[in-house]
């Protein structure tokens, strides 16, 4: 279980930790109105692959799994859709997934060029840095970032949420799962969320609602 903060260690330094803690996230589990026009999204416009299916008729649902790798291995996401439901509320507290991509230009491209998700925020670098992003809501509208990154063991990179107690959502991630606080910034300048943003081991992003 982590004890500290990792914030302001090297990131070499960070970097060791996982390879020497066993415990990792699993998947992540949301709801769909329609799932064969997600799976089409996912691995057509975003790269993923399904990785397993399966119908549970008794309890009047169906489910996916899709992600980058295998399940051992990689981090995936469990799509369920429950029989006559063909449209939730994602709720405020959702903010993203991230997708890690060599050319997220190009990859834009590529969901354009698609029939089943577009591009909601063109390809370019974020305000007052430099790293390339841009946004694609998928089918049912949860969103999608796609960051340019080198090549990555795990293109699923990152869960946004926003949160309403910062330092009480810490240490629940620290104390009960085991995660390490990797950095943390305040970015007052985004009037709507006013942060700090947070990011712990896995790939956990929160930012406080002010």
């Amino acid at each position: 279980m982590a004890t500290g903060s990792e914030a302001g260690k090297p990131a070499e330094v960070v970097l060791e930790w996982p390879k020497q803690d066993k415990k990792r996230m699993l998947h992540a589990v949301y709801r769909v109105g329609d799932l064969d026009r997600t799976i089409k999204c996912y691995t057509e416009c975003f790269g993923m692959k399904l990785l397993r299916k399966r119908d549970v008729p008794e309890e009047k649902y169906t489910n996916a799994f899709l992600g980058f790798g295998p399940e051992d291995s990689n981090f995936a996401l469990e799509l369920t859709y429950n029989y006559g439901v063909d449209k939730y509320d994602i709720g405020a507290g959702f903010g993203h997934f991230a997708i890690a991509h060599e050319d997220v230009y190009k990859l834009a491209e590529t969901i354009k060029s698609s029939s089943c998700c577009k591009i909601t925020r063109e390809p370019g670098p974020v305000k007052g840095g430099s790293t390339v992003i841009a946004f694609a809501p998928d089918p049912d509208g949860y969103m999608f970032e796609l960051i340019q990154r080198g090549p990555t063991p795990e293109p699923l990179c990152q869960v946004m949420l926003r949160v309403g107690e910062l330092d009480r959502s810490i240490m629940f991630y620290e104390k009960a799962l085991g995660m390490k606080l990797l950095r943390k910034k305040d970015v007052p300048q985004y009037k709507v969320y006013h942060m700090p943003i947070v990011v712990l081991m896995p790939f956990f992003l929160l930012i406080l609602i002010d």
